[in-house]
């Protein structure tokens, strides 16, 4: 029978870094090119000038999308 650790193994430094190594690992071989569609975009810009500043304009830039994944066939 074997028995479990209480505790990560690798609480130092070089455990941090091969925590650290592996994620960096599985982000590189993430696939973020999935087959997706977007179905509705709206942008939207909104100003407005700052009213203690008079040479400062404030600006908000909304983008609202509906995306859908295609199904892996």
């Amino acid at each position: 029978m074997t028995q479990m650790a209480k505790e990560k193994p690798g609480d130092g430094f070089l455990g941090w870094l091969g925590r650290q190594i592996g994620h960096v690992r599985h982000a590189v071989k993430t696939d973020v090119q999935k087959p997706q569609e977007i179905v509705h975009r709206q942008e939207r810009v909104e100003e407005a000038k700052h009213p203690d500043q008079p040479g400062l304009v404030l600006r908000r830039t909304v983008i609202d999308e509906v995306i859908v994944e295609k199904k892996k066939e």
